[in-house]
């Protein structure tokens, strides 16, 4: 569904990202781990249609993802940044509201069915009890789950998350994360820096360290010994984890 091809992306005189490549398919969740400064940011931002590629190209469907208009990208495409700024005392709902705005006119208010899709998203995320409170209001785990629930409301086949459990305790980061999982009619892709949270929710594995695809493939084939301590170090150790047989990554002290 969505496909880069050759890409490479940076900041005035600084490249980030070298001839990287991947493929998003329909029902998969793909991680993209990888130590800071790697680039899983900007691989965001330019499969995202936020930072134009110097070179390479992203395809949506088979079409160039940045000759499309705007509002049928954002109709196409969901992305949910590692930080979102709010100013004003929207009400959670509003918020939620928010990712109807692509499949509105210019000046068209939301209808009964904009009302009932922002329902089913609060209801999925558990956030419906939260509808009138101010966003600015709650907490970090509440906020996070609200922000989801308006990535959900655009109903955009391909969704797109930048560190999405970044300061959450680990019961909201697994709560957000099977979230991400169950979006099977969805292309999804969340950037990680928890190797372990990678290999239990995702299908598929990208590592990037110094701006290139280091490896890619099933957890299995990723997170390897030889793989992790040519990116992380010699103390990395992997083992089988002792319930789910996924890759278990710790480090020898």
């Amino acid at each position: 569904m969505l496909e880069a091809a050759g890409l490479s992306c940076g900041y005035g005189g600084t490249e980030v990202l070298t001839d990287v490549s991947l493929r998003l398919e329909s029902g998969e969740f793909t991680a993209v781990v990888g130590p800071n400064g790697s680039g899983k940011s900007t691989l965001v931002r330019a499969l995202g249609r936020v930072l134009r590629p110097r070179a390479g190209r992203v395809l949506l469907g088979g079409q160039d993802l940045y000759a499309l208009p705007p509002a049928e990208c954002a109709r196409r495409v969901a992305l949910l940044p590692q930080e979102t700024p709010i100013d004003f005392e929207f009400s959670a709902e509003e918020i939620v509201l928010m990712g109807r705005a692509p499949h509105l006119g210019r000046f068209d208010a939301e209808g009964p069915r904009d009302r009932e899709v922002a329902r089913r998203c609060m209801e999925r995320t558990g956030t419906w009890g939260l509808r009138e409170r101010p966003v600015m209001e709650l907490s970090g785990g509440e906020r996070q789950r609200v922000l989801l629930a308006r990535l959900f409301a655009q109903e955009a086949r391909v969704l797109l998350l930048d560190e999405p459990v970044a300061h959450l305790d680990l019961a909201f980061q697994v709560r957000v994360l099977k979230l991400v999982r169950e979006a099977k009619d969805a292309a999804v892709l969340a950037t990680l820096h928890d190797l372990n949270l990678a290999a239990a929710y995702a299908d598929r594995i990208v590592l990037l360290a110094g701006g290139r695809v280091a490896a890619s493939g099933r957890p299995e084939e990723v997170l390897t010994e030889p793989v992790l301590r040519g990116v992380y170090g010699p103390e990395v150790a992997v083992r089988p984890h002792p319930e789910s047989g996924r890759p278990w990554v710790f480090v020898r002290t």
